[in-house]
């Protein structure tokens, strides 16, 4: 008989401003009930850390796979979650994760946006659940991630899909038991788009473990996109914190400064700024995107930069 291999089974949340508390003491009635479970073995939460991350995280560990998928599956996790349903924001974002071994540094990813009809959104979630839970049996699996429809930025549901390989995320998207489910969604099933996704930094490593295939031209883009985003954050920082604050006011050195100010950019970068602008731009990314798609996004890129360096030169000649 095969070893069993320990996981973590981690899910982040949001939760009202107002409700930290509550979520906190309801937490811990999860933690009591869980102790009696078969194949559990310890729990911790960590609360919202603003602006970085608005979520609860809690990492549940589990001896193997099956122990988490039962709890996740669980009538008692059910009828716990509906407990809180009204402090909720939005679904939960779901990672199932090897507790032994090397974790992926880098993920093969795919964007499935749906055009959900009105008043339909619950029996869509449920569904959503159901192909979640499908997801978790399949190797590989690393995270299910629901984004609801952003208004004035895009209209439609998105998932983002992701496993440790292109192998394993294939294997999932051509199963039978997803096409199975894609059934059962009906509507849902019939109003959908796959398109391959790569957010974050992956695009520095062409070629690495389960990072797509990437052109020269497709890095001059995804570069072109870095610099949109850290050109105004860099600016912003040096401006409004570290001369009047960090190297003025506080003293600090200039090496030490310019440290601090890294640390902060690539942060913010890699966690908001850059998944963000991959996504206002996905439409323009692809090598086999049309003439007009081209030429339109390199013209948008030409403005927006033009703008933000006019801004910042007029800031720099009229103090705030």
């Amino acid at each position: 008989m095969a070893a069993k291999t320990p996981v973590a089974l981690v899910v982040q949340r949001r939760v009202r401003d107002d409700a930290g508390d509550t979520f906190s003491l309801w937490e811990a009635r999860v933690g009591a009930r869980l102790k009696s479970w078969p194949g559990f073995v310890s729990q911790e939460a960590a609360p919202p850390s603003p602006p970085v991350n608005v979520d609860w995280t809690i990492v549940q560990h589990f001896t193997d796979a099956e122990a988490a998928r039962g709890w996740l599956q669980s009538p008692d996790r059910a009828a716990l979650v509906e407990e809180i349903r009204d402090l909720l924001i939005g679904p939960e974002e779901v990672h199932l994760f090897p507790e032994v071994g090397e974790r992926p540094a880098r993920v093969s990813s795919v964007m499935i946006t749906y055009q959900v009809p009105a008043g339909e959104e619950a029996e869509f979630l449920k569904w959503q659940r159901r192909i979640q839970v499908a997801q978790t049996k399949f190797p590989g699996f690393v995270r299910h991630k629901i984004e609801r429809p952003v208004p004035g930025v895009h209209d439609d549901w998105m998932i983002v899909l992701s496993f440790d390989s292109e192998e394993h995320l294939q294997g999932w998207l051509d199963s039978a038991e997803r096409k199975a489910l894609i059934d059962e969604g009906g509507r849902f099933g019939d109003r959908f788009k796959v398109r391959h996704t790569n957010h974050g930094f992956d695009f520095w490593f062409p070629g690495g473990s389960g990072a797509p295939s990437m052109d020269s031209h497709g890095i001059f883009k995804s570069n072109l996109l870095v610099l949109l985003m850290l050109y105004p954050i860099v600016f912003l920082w040096n401006y409004l914190v570290d001369g009047p604050f960090i190297q003025g006011w506080a003293g600090v050195p200039f090496w030490m400064a310019l440290f601090i100010g890294n640390v902060f950019s690539t942060q913010l970068l890699g966690y908001l700024a850059a998944p963000w602008i991959f996504k206002m731009f996905d439409w323009w990314m692809p090598s086999d995107a049309t003439m007009a798609r081209q030429v339109g996004g390199y013209a948008i890129l030409a403005v927006l930069f033009a703008l933000s360096m006019a801004l910042y030169a007029w800031l720099l000649h009229h103090p705030l």
